[in-house]
């Protein structure tokens, strides 16, 4: 067993997936959830603001190309109406300079170009912030902007109320 995946069954990190596209996000909480990881999985923006406000969570993956909310939006609205708020990881295949300064300015923590990597994944939430400040060579992980302009405010009126409990397929009892 190799130090990062010996690492990560040690932590035990309570992981939020907010992403429209169901194989990815049910892809990602298998992997997080072999490493001992708590997952939950939300496929839309107002769903997944709804998880992260209602349950605290050490890391949330947001794509930010959703439909209806985008990423940008879930994050202002995670910042708002959360005071002890997770790390925010903005997924996404927009990779100019341009779209990571949005993603910070939305309250991103970081900003991961797709496809990452599952170790680049498995990365961030083993070592939480520290991955943030310390990217690897190529890693997209970003770190935090010079101005420190990384919080913002959005009120979300009424999300939707979808729960989704992602098992692997072992795990499931015949």
């Amino acid at each position: 067993m190799n130090t990062m995946s010996a690492r990560c069954c040690q932590v035990h990190r309570q992981v939020l997936i907010i992403d429209d596209n169901e194989d990815l996000a049910l892809s990602l909480s298998c992997l997080l959830q072999f490493h001992g990881c708590v997952v939950d999985v939300a496929f839309d923006g107002p769903e997944g603001v709804r998880l992260a406000l209602e349950n605290h969570y050490d890391v949330v993956f947001v794509d930010i190309g959703l439909p209806s909310m985008s990423g940008y939006e879930v994050a202002l609205a995670i910042r708002a109406g959360d005071a002890d708020s997770p790390i925010l990881l903005a997924q996404s295949a927009y990779s100019q300079p341009d779209d990571v300064r949005r993603s910070y300015e939305a309250g991103f923590d970081g900003h991961l170009v797709k496809p990452v990597p599952p170790a680049e994944i498995v990365r961030h939430v083993v070592e939480g912030r520290a991955a943030i400040q310390t990217r690897s060579k190529g890693s997209n992980g970003g770190g935090t902007p010079a101005d420190g302009s990384h919080r913002g405010g959005y009120t979300l009126k009424h999300p939707l109320a979808r729960k989704f409990e992602v098992r692997p397929p072992w795990s499931r009892q015949i």
